[in-house]
């Protein structure tokens, strides 16, 4: 089973301090909850599917041999994964359940929440995500592919041939992995000068992360048509019968499982990393860097508060940075 795992926001996206919530008028308090979903890909128990022609052959007239007819095409294809993270990026539900648990947890508490809370946030986001039926066109990102379709014809059929495409029915089982959260404030220390920032929860060991939340929690089964190029084929015009009207459709319906399920935690920087970038230790060194951060360089990112500590990732690997 192929698995994948995508973050909203995206981590690049949270170097920018204004991809944060603002907290306080006076723009000193910053926040961010962060959901991790995961992808689980299945091939469904059902035969492969025709759509609509791409082309019309006859044999020559006068050939008394067989002989190969090679053609190539140009096909757009929905990126199925892209397109279901613009779905959920802009599914109002998907704000609301952050903005939800943001208000029941406060962002400076360590992650203690109940599991009836749980339940009940999770279970309004797969209510509303799963009642949407399909993805609408602007959420659909597409790709053009390029293929060749090739066959042998015999010279004694005389009747129209045309060049089909072959579909695979799949599904994605759409899970909601883990949340992650942070709250940045810029302070004065009892007897300090300037403003430094100061990151709630703190953490203290690298290897426990006081802000994660686990979820594993089934969200929904989205079903879509897998375009296979090197299946493509020539069939007689007579016989050919369209059984894929629309390729690009992507349905979203209730989870088939909705048993909870153990999802990893994904390789991401952490959110204390990401803050290092986009909340610089000073306050008047705010936004005087310009720099575009790569997910690689946010991970490498030392955090001086397990430095301090001298345990956890730091004491294993600091010394030798």
């Amino acid at each position: 089973m192929k698995r994948i795992q995508f973050s909203i926001p995206f981590s690049v996206e949270l170097t920018k301090e204004n991809s944060w919530e603002t907290l306080n008028e006076k723009n000193t308090s910053f926040g961010i909850v962060r959901c991790h979903f995961q992808l689980n890909e299945r091939t469904l128990d059902m035969p492969h599917q025709v759509g609509d022609a791409l082309a019309v052959y006859k044999s020559p007239e006068g050939v008394g041999s067989q002989h190969v007819i090679a053609s190539s095409f140009e096909l757009e294809e929905i990126k199925q994964v892209s397109s279901i993270r613009q779905f959920l990026l802009e599914h109002e539900s998907t704000a609301r359940f952050a903005t939800e648990l943001a208000g029941k947890i406060g962002f400076s508490k360590k992650n203690e929440l109940s599991s009836k809370i749980k339940i009940e946030l999770s279970e309004k986001l797969k209510t509303n995500i799963s009642s949407t039926n399909e993805l609408s066109e602007s959420q659909k990102i597409r790709e053009t592919i390029a293929f060749e379709i090739t066959n042998t014809i015999n010279p004694n059929v005389i009747k129209p041939i045309v060049a089909v495409p072959v579909y695979k029915r799949k599904a994605y089982d759409l899970l909601l992995g883990h949340v992650d959260f942070l709250r940045v404030d810029y302070e004065r220390s009892f007897f300090g000068l300037r403003k430094k920032a100061k990151k709630l929860p703190p953490i203290f060991d690298y290897t426990k992360h006081p802000n994660r939340i686990k979820f594993g929690t089934p969200l929904s089964t989205i079903m879509y048509w897998e375009f296979l190029p090197r299946s493509s084929v020539l069939m007689l015009e007579d016989e050919h019968e369209v059984q894929v009207s629309d390729a690009e459709q992507i349905t979203v319906d209730f989870p088939q499982c909705t048993k909870p399920k153990h999802v990893k935690f994904p390789d991401v920087p952490s959110l204390y990393q990401i803050a290092n970038a986009a909340f610089p230790l000073k306050w008047v060194l705010r936004k005087s860097e310009t720099k575009e951060w790569t997910e690689d360089e946010l991970k490498q990112i030392e955090l001086e508060e397990v430095k301090k500590q001298k345990n956890g990732w730091w004491n294993r690997y600091g010394s030798k940075s």
